[in-house]
């Protein structure tokens, strides 16, 4: 089987770990893999390291932001590498990515006979369709997304809730060719991180009475991270201990800053950069927080999770599905900061709700996440369409989907 996978950048997050994990696991299972990928964006950190030792072709010009006369050129180089390589499945992640590499897959198809097109499958990590753009954007976002999805074999999601918002809430996709595949990671490292650990407490001045609460990601809008500042002023007031840790970069981080400095909380809150040592990073923190306005599935979680970490997170997107309220975590509504520090409060009062909550979390995460879990799931949804695609022609999936559309839980 020949794998040709697109992604728009191999930045710091889930996406470039999930793309890396499926083309090594797919070559040690025997199978030829491609990877083309583009370029960060300013001021975003690289992960283009995880593709040492890959097949890969590197697309400068393949960025996020939309120029014609750069996402033209792009397209064609796409087409001449599909008909050069000529894949079995071209697979996209990412909308930029997922944009030009389908149309590109839909011009090398109509080449060839029914039997001998590429399966064509797209993976929704979170989406675009709402909270990133403005009313009018977004709607044809929408629609562009429902128009590349007739031409798709199956659309991924990462969880049950995804699913439902892409295909019953934005009527992106039909049901019967939507399924879902859960997030796999390497987290092996993480698994085992001991409850006593090297850590980066020292680094940043921490103390070893402080109750750390961690944030790992961009510095962005869609992540709400003013919200979360202003809930810890009320933790911080009330629990003289807590400390926040803020690790990534992006380009709210001066405002951010500034914020931190109103509030007089300068003292409390660290803003730690890109990190990329996990495991001391994990061990520096007792909780981790995502106050998100949406989300796929969220790395930061189920790393926490896999280092034994309670969670507080808001509940949207695909979160509810791998943060049980009460069990692995605390879930919050979004934009609203007092419920989200009294989440908060709750577990730098108690190490005995974190510990429990970590536990959870820990199991839950060795059993459900694991990359090769990931790598089976994929190979058995490729599988299926090749199968099909031989035996009649035909652009459905049958057995994708089913009667709650998961090939995975």
């Amino acid at each position: 089987m020949r794998v040709l996978r697109l992604i728009a950048r191999l930045n710091v997050g889930g996406p470039a770990r999930h793309v890396t994990i499926l083309n090594r696991g797919l070559e040690r299972a025997g199978h030829e893999t491609l990877l083309v990928y583009g370029s960060p964006a300013d001021g975003e950190a690289s992960l283009a390291e995880l593709a040492d030792g890959l097949p890969a072709v590197p697309l400068p010009a393949l960025s996020r932001s939309v120029s014609v006369l750069a996402d033209l050129g792009v397209f064609v180089r796409v087409v001449r590498l599909l008909f050069a390589w000529r894949p079995d499945v071209v697979h996209t992640h990412t909308a930029k990515a997922g944009t030009v590499g389908r149309l590109a897959a839909l011009v090398y198809n109509v080449t060839r006979g029914r039997r001998r097109r590429a399966a064509v499958v797209h993976t929704f990590h979170g989406h675009v369709l709402s909270g990133y753009f403005g009313r009018l954007a977004s709607a044809g976002a929408r629609a562009v997304e429902r128009l590349l999805a007739r031409g798709t074999d199956c659309l991924v999601t990462l969880s049950d809730r995804q699913r439902e918002e892409i295909v019953a809430g934005f009527r992106v996709g039909r049901p019967d060719r939507t399924t879902v595949i859960p997030l796999g990671l390497e987290l092996e490292d993480l698994l085992a991180l001991p409850a006593v650990a090297p850590s980066l407490r020292e680094e940043l001045a921490l103390q070893p009475s402080d109750v750390v609460i961690g944030y790992v990601g961009r510095l962005v809008p869609i992540k709400d991270l003013g919200t979360l500042i202003e809930a810890f002023a009320d933790v911080a007031a009330r629990h003289p201990e807590a400390r926040l840790v803020l690790v990534g970069d992006g380009p709210v981080r001066p405002a951010l800053e500034r914020q931190v400095a109103a509030l007089g909380l300068s003292s409390a809150v660290r803003f730690a950069g890109w990190r990329r040592d996990l495991t001391r990073l994990y061990a520096t923190f007792d909780l981790v927080v995502l106050a998100s306005l949406n989300e796929g599935t969220p790395v930061m979680a189920i790393e926490a999770m896999a280092a034994a970490l309670p969670v507080v997170a808001t509940a949207v997107g695909g979160v509810p599905d791998i943060l049980e309220h009460g069990r692995t975590g605390l879930l919050v509504a979004p934009r609203r900061a007092g419920e989200l520090a009294e989440a908060l409060g709750t577990l730098v009062r108690s190490a005995e709700t974190r510990r429990a909550l970590g536990d959870a979390g820990r199991r839950v995460a060795a059993a459900r996440h694991r990359s090769q879990r990931l790598v089976d799931d994929v190979l058995a949804l490729y599988e299926r369409l090749l199968e099909d695609r031989r035996a009649n022609g035909s652009s459905a999936a049958p057995g994708v989907g089913g009667a709650q559309g998961t090939t995975a839980k």
